[in-house]
């Protein structure tokens, strides 16, 4: 079956190709939902609302560009939805800080680290720094839109992404016992 026949059978409503493409795109979806969503159980939460809406919305797929490109997106805008609930229950979601004197950090390029250690670390960060620097590192979206689709300022969401590389250079350099230059 092809996957434009997979996508009209969901259109139609059959289970059997409903099934198909969501064990084609259950681990992209998930892959995204643990990436923004702090713990198993709030990644569970994103990933079923992405299918739902998956599901809700496949009749307004119009076979314009990538299917998978389609799914990623709304996974990803799910896990931003998610995440403003979670920062409107929070009075203070995204603080903003100064970007003062952090010291100058460089690694070494022979230290080897795994995607899964790297994932991990980032899944530590606090939210914001976690969404911002998924949303521009990993997912490629521009400072402009990041600040769109979080509701803050361009100038936020630059800061939330340098603290979030230096918090992480700093938990690698701490991992491998490297010292500041």
């Amino acid at each position: 079956m092809s996957e434009e026949e997979i996508i009209k059978g969901c259109q139609n409503g059959k289970q059997k190709c409903q099934k198909l493409v969501y064990d084609q795109h259950s681990k992209l979806v998930m892959g995204i939902a643990l990436r923004f969503a702090k713990n198993e159980n709030d990644a569970y939460d994103i990933f079923q609302d992405a299918f739902l809406k998956v599901f809700l919305y496949i009749q307004n797929f119009k076979f314009l560009g990538s299917f998978e490109g389609w799914v990623r997106k709304i996974a990803v805008t799910t896990a931003i939805s998610w995440y403003r609930k979670q920062v409107a229950d929070r009075k203070n979601g995204l603080e903003v800080e100064l970007v003062d004197d952090y010291p100058e950090v460089s690694i070494d390029d022979s230290i080897d680290i795994s995607m899964d250690e790297l994932l991990l670390l980032v899944n530590e960060l606090p939210d914001g720094y976690r969404m911002v620097f998924n949303l521009f590192a990993i997912d490629g979206y521009k400072h402009e839109e990041i600040a769109e689709m979080l509701n803050i300022s361009e100038g936020t969401s630059r800061s939330q992404y340098f603290k979030a590389k230096h918090t992480l250079q700093k938990k690698i350099m701490e991992k491998y016992k490297i010292n500041a230059i």
